[in-house]
């Protein structure tokens, strides 16, 4: 039976259940945050500044963007194109996502998805999909990630002054290894190279001949519309090779 014929709840017994599977995640989001607090710091924000960043945007992708053009007011429209590119499967995840909360009341429905990240829109599916209907797992898993994302950048922001050039730790090649990482997630198959090094080339002729944080968007918007407009193989031809 499909996830719209059973109403969906909010229970503490949920939560609780959500928010243990959640620590299990918060290494990682803790390095992550200080990561996002050390180059924060570095771009002249202050510890109440990055927090309250975190507090109120919780995406790694926008607030590494944002510090990455912190200060160049000239590239504000390409972080906002950028932010927006690589967020876009957040409304996928909401369109997916809704049939399994229809019944919970639009006051917790709609704030939850407050907390929507990767891992917990995963958990969700997974609940969905084993015929579990308690949203509150979702939301408890979500605050375990917003409790790491936050003392990572806490930490990160308050004592990244003592490491010193975050260079020399080489965590200024964070933001580009994190959209790499991204973009190996969207790999399908050898179909995709040639998109990919459209994407590239272009990006570096930008970073090179431009500056700033085009690149990132020049890139991105080279490769989507070459892939976009590139002829395709037939699938049984892809298959069969």
């Amino acid at each position: 039976m499909s996830a719209s014929h059973h109403p969906s709840r909010f229970t503490r017994d949920g939560f609780m259940r959500g928010f243990m599977e959640g620590i299990g995640l918060l290494p990682g989001m803790i390095a992550f945050g200080a990561v996002f607090g050390v180059l924060a710091e570095g771009a002249g924000l202050p510890v109440v500044g990055a927090t309250a960043m975190s507090a109120f945007v919780f995406s790694g992708t926008a607030q590494l963007l944002a510090v990455h053009s912190w200060g160049a007011p000239d590239l504000l429209l390409a972080t906002v194109v950028a932010v927006v590119a690589m967020n876009a499967r957040y409304v996928l995840f909401g369109a997916a996502i809704q049939p399994w909360m229809r019944g919970v009341s639009p006051w917790i429905a709609y704030p939850s998805l407050f907390l929507l990240v990767d891992p917990n829109w995963a958990t969700a599916m997974r609940e969905r999909d084993a015929g579990r209907h308690d949203v509150a797992v979702f939301v408890g898993m979500g605050a375990a990630c917003m409790v790491g994302w936050l003392a990572g950048t806490i930490a990160g922001a308050g004592f990244g002054s003592l490491l010193g050039d975050p260079r020399r730790l080489g965590l200024d090649f964070f933001l580009p290894a994190f959209f790499l990482s991204l973009a190996c997630g969207f790999w399908k198959g050898r179909g995709d190279l040639l998109p990919f090094a459209i994407g590239a080339a272009v990006a570096l002729v930008f970073d090179r001949y431009v500056g700033g944080s085009w690149h990132v968007l020049a890139g991105g918007l080279a490769g989507s519309l070459f892939a976009a407009f590139m002829p395709r193989k037939p699938k049984a031809e892809e298959a069969a090779r």
